[in-house]
């Protein structure tokens, strides 16, 4: 077995002073701190006077493409939201809502969650009441919902009460005449849907299933809150029972304008005669009618086969 021990170590050379690094190894540390050093300091000045230029280019940046997603947005509200909440985003009272100043419009994430899921009232926006539906935007690709939804945010942003930045478009007024053929379906629509009388009666146009198909569009005009509003509606119908037979952009604006027309003369009109009373008398007669048709064949019953058979004998 093998121990192996340490060396004797004599206290005096504890006390003896080692010798410190050499004038070459000082100078050379010297000099690669002096480096660092000014390296630290050189980047620190180009820094601090870079940094405010840089701040401003990135916001300047990020203005401009805010403001190009808010001008792309106008365009996609121009062509699928101003019919209801009107191209200033002023709406229709107590018919669609506004969106100019509106405190619930000023959240995107919540604007963009009613552009794609649609939105149901009952909901109070500025102190009306509103209470209709607006359906999801099913069409409309990821770029045009967040385009959309920074223009909508921007309009919520604005003063309501300030004066209108442009004046409201007047749509040419449509033809009586033509919104009737329209409604009854003497015209057919461009888009082959429909007629309103499929489902609706108006002013003095009736038939039999319209009363119980659909609710009667007499005064639809003041129901909508006027021609915009009405004009608004058919553009885009929230109804779940319209949308899938007159989706977005389904009727023309010229086929728009007459139907408008003539629903804004049917409170006018003289309604047509309640069809019960007549479909009541009809029904006596043709009862009647059988009732004696039946009579007279019995006449000719009254002996039984034996009795017919014992008679010719």
């Amino acid at each position: 077995m093998t121990f192996h021990t340490e060396p004797d170590i004599d206290a005096r050379d504890l006390d003896e002073p080692r010798p410190g690094p050499g004038l070459r190894e000082r100078l050379q540390t010297g000099a690669a701190i002096l480096v660092i050093t000014l390296v630290l300091i050189t980047i620190a000045s180009i820094t601090g006077d870079r940094s405010p230029a840089l701040a401003g280019e990135v916001g300047t940046a990020m203005l401009r493409q805010q403001d190009d997603l808010v001008a792309a947005g106008a365009a996609v509200y121009s062509e699928n939201c101003a019919t209801c909440h009107q191209a200033d985003g002023r709406g229709i009272p107590g018919t669609f809502p506004p969106l100019l100043g509106n405190p619930n419009a000023t959240d995107a994430e919540h604007v963009e969650t009613v552009v794609r899921g649609g939105l149901s009232g009952p909901l109070d926006v500025l102190g009306v009441a509103y209470d209709g539906t607006m359906a999801a935007f099913d069409g409309l690709s990821d770029e045009q919902i967040a385009s959309v939804v920074a223009y909508v945010v921007s309009l919520a942003g604005r003063d309501p009460d300030a004066a209108p930045t442009q004046a409201p478009v007047v749509a040419e007024p449509g033809d009586i005449g033509e919104g009737r053929d329209l409604f009854v379906g003497s015209t057919r629509l461009e888009a082959g849907g429909a007629a309103c009388a499929s489902c609706h009666v108006a002013g003095d146009v009736g038939n039999l299933g319209g009363r119980s198909l659909g609710p009667d569009l007499t005064a639809a005009i003041e129901r909508f809150g006027g021609e915009a509003g009405l004009s608004g509606w058919l553009a885009n119908p929230a109804s779940p029972t319209m949308q899938p037979i007159f989706g977005p952009g389904e009727l023309t604006d010229a086929e728009i304008a007459d139907i408008v027309a003539f629903l804004g003369d049917a409170p006018t009109q003289s309604k047509p005669t309640d069809p019960g009373d007549g479909l009541v008398y009809a029904g006596a007669v043709g009862v009647a009618i059988l009732l004696g048709g039946m009579a007279f064949a019995w006449r000719g019953m009254r002996q039984t086969y034996g009795e017919r058979l014992r008679s010719r004998r």
